[in-house]
């Protein structure tokens, strides 16, 4: 395939704290988008991500997938109208991505190559996708359309044949995960007092039960809770991932968004790792952080989460932008990486940093809005003993 590539990056800063040199990887006037941090879209060589990028972030139908290039500081455009999903498996660069003309294609974010999955009209094309199994067999995304139950749908790539694999009336919005090692498992999201209505709205009852976490294999089967969300811990905040292939996840929860404390259960951090079958979760302990999102690095070893101030979300009068920290889970050691982000993190998705370590653990990948602007994909590069400082 011939890609059009453009120079749009530049540098920015060196961070005042870290040293990290902060840049800034698109410029377009349309939003551009890191697409999520969760499960990272990156190469393996750690040397090229995945952006989205559209004019309407909340109500344009189709996007333009491009390709960013950090040594060469250039974008290049690989589809003009795709639709507003992508999935994969974290760490594999193998990208399935999902055209307006119905096609569904894989493509490899080292070489740039493309691969049709489907034919132009095929039935059993799946319409949008959360997650690839590491094998690149199965893409399993939620279906909304019974009414009632969410289904969890999984599409088999070598037979062309999707089927329901699970069904549960309160999983809304399931942040569906395989395990990026082995794909044995997959992580879900459980929105306790959710409900789909027929027209597809989300309805949300009044509960004390808060979100929480399970995990099911790649049937469907052995549903297995983790401990998160009361009575254990606060609800969790929605963002969670796999630890590499220790089958240990991790996630953040919630603070009291009046006085800014932490839960009084944990009140010394709000970042858990925790496996089916513990009784509670383990804390990692950074009381003058409140993580929100987070991505662990492939190695399993460091996370990466913004983190808003401990003292408030304002001061006086000022929206105090989130931070950028990044944790080693085995030690407990934790440095800030990029002190303000100038992120608003306000309601559009765009406006969230979604931070996420690339697959050499070189970069972190993250959205801003710097100064109100539209919102574009930011690298920070780690000073070479950044990590080294952690272990």
């Amino acid at each position: 395939m011939t890609v059009q590539w453009a120079t749009e990056g530049c540098d920015r800063y060196d961070d005042p704290i870290s040293g990290a040199r902060i840049v800034q990887l698109t410029s377009g006037a349309h939003v551009s988008n890191n697409i999520y941090c969760e499960q990272p879209y990156t190469s393996p060589d750690g040397n090229r991500i995945a952006i989205l990028r559209k004019g309407d972030f909340s109500f344009d139908p189709a996007a333009s997938l491009l390709v960013g290039d950090l040594a060469r500081l250039r974008v290049g455009l690989i589809e003009r109208d795709c639709v507003t999903s992508a999935c994969n498996a974290a760490w594999s660069g193998l990208l399935h991505y999902f055209t307006t003309d119905h096609r569904l294609v894989r493509l490899n974010l080292e070489t740039l190559e493309q691969t049709v999955i489907n034919l132009d009209g095929d039935e059993h094309l799946p319409r949008g996708g959360s997650s690839v199994s590491p094998d690149q067999r199965y893409i399993i995304h939620p279906d909304t359309s019974d009414g009632e139950q969410v289904r969890i749908m999984r599409f088999d790539v070598q037979s062309r044949t999707v089927e329901p694999i699970f069904a549960h009336p309160e999983i809304t919005n399931p942040h569906l995960q395989f395990n990026p090692v082995h794909g044995r498992d997959i992580l879900v999201q459980h929105n306790r007092g959710t409900r789909i209505g027929r027209a597809g709205e989300i309805r949300q009852t009044v509960t004390e039960q808060g979100t929480t976490l399970f995990v099911i294999d790649r049937d469907g089967k052995n549903q297995r809770p983790l401990p998160v969300g009361p009575p254990i811990t606060a609800g969790a905040t929605g963002h969670e991932c796999f630890v590499a292939g220790t089958g240990r996840v991790a996630f953040t929860t919630a603070w009291n968004h009046h006085d800014w404390s932490l839960d009084e259960r944990f009140p010394t951090g709000n970042l858990f790792t925790a496996a089916p079958g513990d009784a509670k979760p383990t804390v990692f302990e950074a009381p003058d952080c409140r993580f929100n999102h987070l991505c662990v690095s492939r190695c399993g070893r460091y996370f990466v989460a913004d983190s808003y101030p401990a003292d408030g979300l304002f001061t006086n009068g000022v929206l105090n932008s989130v931070s950028l920290v990044v944790g080693n889970l085995k030690t407990g050691k934790y440095r800030t990486l990029v002190s303000d982000t100038l992120a608003s993190g306000g309601g559009n998705q765009s406006t969230h940093t979604h931070p996420y370590l690339t697959a050499d653990d070189r970069h972190v990948i993250f959205n801003s809005d710097p100064h109100y602007s539209v919102p574009q994909v930011f690298a920070a590069k780690l000073p070479d003993d950044f990590l080294d400082s952690l272990d």
